[in-house]
């Protein structure tokens, strides 16, 4: 049932990382590893876990209940329409002048 949630969770929280690293480095002269050594700490985290949480939709919550709890489950019509996060953190990645693949962020969200 979980599974579902933590692995979209899990991409969720890996975009909006990659977002705020972007985001910092962009708009500084620091390099990567100034943001993740001076620039990223727990108040930092638990705000990501937090936007994170937010993007968990109901949709998604939903479909891992209906396993288990299918009587208070809200009927589903339609679905939603919605850019993979793995695309989104790829370009993010590329932004940031990283190589990375939508293969390199599968293995980073399994982790």
């Amino acid at each position: 049932m979980d599974q579902q949630v933590i692995s979209n969770f899990k991409k969720l929280f890996t975009k909006h990382l990659f977002k705020r690293c972007f985001e910092v480095t962009e708009n500084t002269n620091l390099t990567l590893r100034e943001f993740w050594k001076n620039h990223y700490n727990i108040v930092i985290c638990l705000k990501l876990i937090d936007i994170a949480w937010q993007g968990v939709t109901k949709s998604t919550l939903n479909s891992a209940w209906r396993k288990l709890w299918p009587d208070v489950v809200l009927k589903q019509e339609g679905f939603e329409e919605f850019k993979p996060i793995e695309e989104e953190i790829v370009s993010i990645g590329r932004s940031m002048v990283l190589e990375v693949d939508e293969a390199d962020v599968a293995d980073l969200i399994e982790k």
